[in-house]
């Protein structure tokens, strides 16, 4: 059928502007860099090199199948009908005692809020306020999506060259907001925050009257020190948001939890999660409580994951810590490396040339890694590699290919 006249005029009237909490949301870069780095692989293999993706974090282990059994179970039992927005009392109950167990917090059902994955989680919660602050480099999502989506004032506090917390910019930056975001243990640099300097950023944001939201996604991926979580502090200006996607293996599940001890901003949450989803489906949330009801075995699924995560990463490290003209720390933590290329990027390049440079080379040799500006734009001069998805030989296939181009 051809369209009339009246259609076509009616289709020239449309507007061509939107609200821009959608129109100025980007698609993660991440997501392109992976259709280009799938585009490349076929290219690159054609010659007899292998391509080496260390861009996503998508994570290699399949769900455990005390995990997969108990969903097979909830949908047997005629767990399919419209969830409780929220959480169902179980899951929320589930939580509540993992947490105890596993963080020492002490934590009331009625305070967990059940969400679609970790991010449902944070971009609520970014919603509730006007203004907001946190760390860079910082899990690209929070940039590219949460704070347009909000639509919300946003400031990127840098850490240290070494990752370190500078408390004099945390302080001048929270002065006048609402929030302070930090992301522990940390999306790119695999630093897992201090006690001490988790109290001190808690202390400068209370001074203020602001909040703090913790994203603790990696909780349970450590391999260096103890991670410190802010769910055990009984204060009320605290929101942590954890997923079930990194520790359980359960990324394509989309299941996760905020928790308050804020009256007002659990029911804000509920709320805010009735409205998007309706709530997190009801043979999910079984399956989550199952994983977190069964301590043994989750444990040690886990610790046979993160045993193999610590493979990669001492692989990843030690093969190159000692290239010249490579700044590299060791991450304590997550599943991912942060290196700095400054003393190897020519001085006159500027601008995307740039932030470009590593990724372009390392791309050209069959590398597919994320550019550091994703994260942060102060962060120009490093690149993100994920070793979630990467076995220890093709680590070391790459640390060739590394050492070619770099030593």
């Amino acid at each position: 059928m051809q369209p009339t006249t009246r259609s076509m005029t009616a289709s020239k009237n449309l507007r061509s502007s939107f609200n821009p909490a959608l129109e100025d949301i980007r698609m993660s870069p991440i997501v392109s860099i992976s259709e280009a780095a799938r585009v490349r692989a076929v290219e690159y293999e054609k010659t007899g090199g292998r391509f080496v993706f260390f861009q996503r974090g998508e994570i290699d282990f399949p769900t455990p199948k005390f995990i997969v059994d108990a969903a097979k179970r909830g949908l047997d039992e005629g767990l399919t009908k419209y969830p409780r927005s929220g959480g169902e009392n179980f899951f929320r109950e589930a939580v509540a005692r993992r947490l105890k167990i596993d963080h020492d917090a002490d934590v009331d059902a009625s305070q967990v809020v059940a969400t679609y994955g970790g991010q449902e989680g944070l971009e609520l919660s970014f919603k509730l306020f006007k203004s907001g602050a946190g760390f860079s480099p910082t899990w690209s999502c929070a940039l590219e999506n949460f704070v347009p989506f909000a639509q919300i004032d946003f400031k990127e506090v840098p850490l240290n060259a070494d990752f370190s917390v500078d408390y004099d910019r945390v302080d001048d930056a929270v002065r006048g907001r609402d929030f302070f975001y930090l992301n522990n243990p940390q999306n790119p640099t695999g630093k897992v925050f201090t006690r001490d300097e988790l109290t001190r950023i808690v202390e400068i944001c209370t001074s203020h009257g602001a909040f703090v939201i913790a994203d603790e996604a990696y909780e349970k991926i450590i391999y260096d020190g103890e991670h410190f979580s802010l769910s055990k502090l009984a204060q009320e200006n605290i929101i942590t948001v954890f997923t079930m996607s990194k520790a359980y293996s359960m990324t394509g599940w989309r299941i996760g939890y905020a928790v308050t001890r804020n009256a007002k901003v659990a029911k804000l949450l509920r709320l805010g999660n009735y409205t998007q989803t309706a709530g997190v489906t009801t043979f999910l949330q079984f399956a989550a409580a199952e994983a977190m009801n069964n301590v043994q075995e989750s444990r040690a699924a886990i610790a046979a994951m993160n045993e193999e995560f610590r493979r990669r990463r001492d692989t990843l490290y030690e093969g190159l810590k000692d290239l010249p003209g490579i700044t590299i720390d060791r991450p304590a933590g997550a599943f991912y490396m942060f290196p700095n290329f400054t003393r190897i990027i020519p001085s006159d390049l500027s601008g995307e040339a740039r932030n470009h440079y590593i990724y372009d080379l390392l791309m050209e040799n069959g590398i597919a890694t994320v550019y550091g500006s994703c994260f942060g734009h102060h962060f120009t001069d490093n690149v993100r590699l994920s070793f979630s998805a990467t076995p220890v030989p093709v680590i070391n296939e790459a640390v060739e290919r590394f050492r070619r181009i770099f030593g």
